[in-house]
């Protein structure tokens, strides 16, 4: 568990890993932080375009994921499908 200032405060079964130097494990600040439908994106890159022009002609995906009920999406939990596919397919 985090902190609101990103340092490591608590840790399951801390005392499994010794010599644990809290301090060592804060969250990493990010570059850019955007969103996108209700989707959170971040990217440590300071030189990376903004998210807008990151998506490009390939925002009409997210648009028909995301669009498909009126008043938009909402994951109620962790999804997860096994497909046989190659991840890139849909960027493809």
């Amino acid at each position: 568990t985090y902190s609101t200032d990103g340092k490591l405060a608590l840790v399951p079964m801390a005392e499994a890993f010794r010599n644990l130097d809290r301090d060592q494990w804060g969250l990493i600040p990010v570059a850019q932080l955007d969103s996108y439908k209700g989707l959170i994106f971040a990217t440590f890159d300071s030189e990376a375009p903004p998210l807008a022009e990151y998506l490009g002609d390939m925002a009409w995906y997210l648009d028909i994921l995301l669009d498909r009920r009126e008043g938009g999406t909402e994951v109620s939990g962790p999804h997860r499908w096994v497909v046989d596919a190659n991840w890139k397919t849909a960027a493809e």
